[in-house]
């Protein structure tokens, strides 16, 4: 499918409740134990598991669906939004995407009153999310007298959904706003679920199934 095509067919953050077999973006509380101390985790849920990510300590953040955001503290107008983009099956990788194309697609992720708007640099996967690689563009731009940079990261997440990284903030906050929250992404782990070995048809005496109560579905 041809670049331009993509481009009309991945649309931007517009859907903001849970779709039916798609990643859900509404945080859970959860937590994991390190030697002793609990640290706080969010949860999500997908299809094929759930996603533990651990949030920067001191950031707030809101969800619902297919949008997570998260607000930085001692940083007006920074945020760090996560976006589900559904798209339709036989889309190309990210990774087949000419810049071009990718970059003009990310731009409508930039404030719309934005001016003097300018590419300044493009990050070749800055982070992976269960192994998939990311493509990053960085804008700056003027916008009510001040001047913002913003990032768009985007990855292919399953066959039918694409997951987008905006980061915004302050010309003077941006680099430490995007790396905190960059970082923050090394902690995104998706636990899949697993069929739990089926008991044996007419087991013989003496014969033991270990570790199994009901066949079915469990989390590992």
């Amino acid at each position: 499918m041809p670049a331009r095509t993509y481009l009309r067919a991945a649309g931007l953050c517009l859907i903001v409740s849970a779709r039916a077999g798609a990643l859900d973006l509404t945080p859970l509380d959860g937590s994991r134990v390190v030697e002793g101390v609990r640290i706080p985790l969010v949860l999500f849920a997908d299809p094929t598991g759930r996603v533990r990510y651990q949030p920067p300590g001191d950031w707030r953040y809101s969800g619902d669906g297919a949008v997570f955001t998260l607000y930085p503290p001692r940083a007006s107008s920074a945020s760090m939004k996560l976006c589900v983009v559904p798209h339709g099956p036989g889309l190309p990788e990210i990774g087949a995407i000419p810049s071009p194309a990718l970059t003009k697609w990310s731009q409508r992720y930039v404030a719309s009153d934005a001016q003097e708007l300018k590419m300044v640099a493009e990050m070749p996967s800055p982070f992976m999310l269960d192994g998939k690689p990311s493509r990053e563009f960085i804008f700056a731009y003027k916008a009510n007298g001040q001047r913002y940079q913003t990032s768009v990261a985007v990855l292919d997440w399953s066959e039918r959904e694409y997951l987008t990284v905006i980061v915004t903030a302050g010309a003077n906050d941006f680099k430490t706003v995007h790396d905190n929250g960059i970082a923050s992404l090394f902690s995104w782990s998706l636990r899949k679920m697993e069929v739990a070995p089926a008991v044996a048809q007419n087991p013989k005496p003496g014969d033991a199934v270990a570790g199994v109560s009901t066949p079915g579905i469990r989390p590992q």
